[in-house]
């Protein structure tokens, strides 16, 4: 009798081993604007059986850099299933109650929430993932998108937008100094849209204070181009019907992947179709921002 409850236990335990294995990771991500969740999903599906037959059978030292390997291999063997969140803080939220497992952002971000929340902890990196940060404007608004790459340009030249990074991403703090905004006397006010969903980023302080990379980057760029700044605040996955409405002029847009590459034809194409991030009617600035690692992170 108790070498058939042995054999009971081990076979319970060798099938809830199984079940864990092929159970999948719910993910969260803040919404994409040029895909749908389901389209994400699939995207991320085709990717997963793109890059299955690559990878030999037990081997866990595969090693390909432009494949985005810790990804491709955490892929492979656990299904990610895609969840959407509108801001990072219902992201958070469903994180801390279990509803998700993990959560995808720039390693910027990731590390940010991991620095200031010790219950979280990096799980894996996604490297060679190159992704740039522009700003949005309505599509035909190319007088104020021209003046918006001007001085992008110019604070690339000269060394503005590294120094700006360094203080107010690499060394951030969230006591940083009110960013100041110039005051244009009878100058347009243009209305930018900021979402404070990507810390230390795109960062609203808790008590409202202007401050963080974003506002930096606009009071600048306010300065060039003598315009007033007016900073709004919208949901990442209201973006876009904050300039269709023309409550805002400009938004913050939050990602272009076309760096991404791979050797592989499949793997690149299912990479495009899963990273999308950008609509029609919309056009871009110059990117004034990039990163090449995402992170994610889970409890």
């Amino acid at each position: 009798m108790k070498k058939f409850c042995l054999a009971l236990l081990l076979i319970i335990l060798s099938l809830a081993s199984i079940a864990s294995a092929d159970a999948p990771s719910h993910i969260g991500v803040l919404t994409y604007l040029g895909t749908t969740e389901q389209e994400f999903q699939q995207g991320l599906d085709d990717l997963r059986k793109a890059v299955a037959p690559l990878i030999p059978a037990g081997d866990n030292d595969f090693e390909e850099p432009d494949m985005l390997e810790s990804f491709i291999l955490s892929l492979v063997k656990t299904r990610r299933v895609v969840h959407f969140y509108d801001t990072l803080l219902s992201m958070q939220m469903a994180l801390k109650s279990r509803k998700i497992n993990e959560v995808a952002l720039p390693e910027a971000v990731g590390l940010y929430l991991v620095n200031n929340d010790p219950g979280l902890e990096i799980l894996f990196s996604l490297n060679m993932t190159p992704s740039t940060i522009s700003f949005g404007f309505k599509q035909g608004n190319n007088s104020l998108q021209k003046e918006f790459n001007n001085a992008i340009v110019s604070m690339k030249k000269d060394g503005t937008l590294d120094r700006l990074a360094d203080k107010y991403i690499v060394n951030f703090a969230a006591d940083n100094e009110e960013v100041k905004f110039n005051n244009f006397k009878d100058a347009k006010t243009i209305k930018v849209a900021v979402t404070g969903d990507l810390p230390p980023i795109d960062y609203i302080a808790p008590d409202g204070r202007p401050t963080g990379y974003n506002t930096a980057i606009l009071a600048e760029i306010g300065k060039r181009i003598k315009k007033n700044i007016r900073l709004i605040s919208v949901d990442a996955g209201g973006r876009s019907a904050a300039l269709a409405s023309e409550r805002a002029d400009v938004v913050f847009w939050y990602r272009n992947t076309s760096g991404i590459k791979s050797k592989n034809k499949k793997v690149g194409n299912a990479l495009g179709g899963v990273m999308k991030d950008s609509l029609s009617g919309v056009i871009l600035s110059e990117p004034y921002y990039s990163w090449d690692t995402d992170l994610i992170i889970g409890k």
